[in-house]
C-alpha cells in the first residue's frame, strides 16, 4: 500500500491489471484523477473520448489494487511548487477532458499538473506537440482544451 509519507502534490500510481492508473494526492486522503466513461470501445482504437476529472478518497480509487507515491520524474523535471500543483488539480475537478490512451492519458494528466510537462512512461516519453500542451492546458488534436486561469499557469523564472 502507500507509504505514510505522502504529501499534497505527490503523484500516486495505482497498480491495475495490465496498466497503471495515476492521480495527484491533494491532501486529507483525497486524490484528483481521470474517471472513465462506461463505454471504452473507442479507447482501444486510439480515438479521443471525454474523461471526467474527479476528486475522490484515495482508498476508493485504489479499491483492491496496490498504490504508492511515485515522483520518479522529479530528477528529470523539477516539480512546480506543491501548493500550486494542488490548486491546479482542484481547478480541473468536475471538468471533462479529452482522453486518448497514447497521447492524453491519466499519467499525462498527472505529470502535466505536477511538472507542467505531460509525460507518460507507460507510453514512453514526453508529449511535446503544441497541439497537446499549451501554457498549462491539456489540449487535443481537435483543438479543444481546458485552460488554467492565469493565476494557475506557471512559468519557470
Amino acid at each position: 500500500m502507500l507509504a505514510p509519507l505522502r504529501e499534497p502534490g505527490d503523484l500516486i500510481e495505482f497498480q491495475r491489471v495490465g496498466y497503471q492508473h495515476w492521480g495527484i494526492y491533494v491532501g486529507k486522503g483525497y486524490v484528483v484523477h481521470f474517471t472513465f466513461p462506461e463505454g471504452l470501445n473507442n479507447m482501444l482504437n486510439g480515438e479521443f473520448f471525454k474523461a471526467k476529472v474527479q476528486k475522490e478518497r484515495l482508498r476508493n480509487v485504489a479499491r483492491v489494487s496496490s498504490y504508492a507515491v511515485n515522483n520518479q520524474l522529479d530528477k528529470k523535471h523539477p516539480p512546480l511548487p506543491l501548493s500550486h500543483v494542488v490548486k491546479r488539480a482542484e481547478h480541473l475537478v468536475g471538468k471533462n477532458i479529452d482522453y486518448n490512451l497514447v497521447m492524453s492519458n491519466c499519467e499525462h494528466f498527472a505529470t502535466l499538473i505536477r511538472y507542467g510537462i505531460a509525460e507518460s512512461q507507460q507510453v514512453r516519453g514526453p508529449v511535446t506537440d503544441q497541439n497537446l500542451v499549451v501554457l498549462g492546458a491539456v489540449q487535443t488534436e481537435n483543438k479543444k482544451s481546458v485552460h488554467f486561469p492565469k493565476n494557475l499557469q506557471y512559468k519557470s523564472q
